[in-house]
This record gives structure tokens, C-alpha cells and sequence, in this order.
């Protein structure tokens, strides 16, 4: 039996990464969870339609984002 993955707290639980990637530029970046998760609550939604609405991009300020979920074994990029 394993995480839905549907919270940020189950995200971090379970060592799933989430990386951003701007659509405009392709500027990326991973998300850093428990920053996430400690302002917006462990409970919030991971998926798409929870998280783009409160990204923009760090590089050219577009809304336009791609989330891609990065499972455990997948190298950080910090």
C-alpha cells in the first residue's frame, strides 16, 4: 500500500520531489517542500491545480508552469 503523494505532507513522507518548470523560459527548479508545506500547511494538495496557482517564475516572472513529480531515487539538483 503506498502515498497517494496528494499532500505536501505525504510528499515529504515519503521523499517525493516536485520540480517547476517555467513554460515561457524553461527556467526549472525543485520545489523546496517543507517550506512549502510549513507556509501553506502539510495538508495542502501536491498536484497541479493546488500548487500553479501560487507559483510564478523566479527568472521572467510567468504564471506558466509545469509541475513534474520526481520520485525518491531521483538526484536533487540543490
Amino acid at each position: 500500500m503506498g502515498s497517494s503523494n496528494g499532500t505536501l505532507g505525504e510528499c515529504i513522507a515519503s521523499g517525493t520531489g516536485i520540480r517547476a518548470t517555467c513554460v515561457a523560459c524553461r527556467h526549472h527548479r525543485e520545489l523546496d517542500l517543507p517550506a512549502l508545506a510549513a507556509r501553506l500547511g502539510p495538508d495542502h494538495g501536491a498536484l497541479h491545480a493546488d500548487l500553479v496557482p501560487r507559483l510564478r517564475c523566479a527568472e521572467c516572472g510567468s504564471k506558466r508552469i509545469a509541475l513534474t513529480m520526481l520520485p525518491p531515487d531521483v538526484p536533487t539538483e540543490r
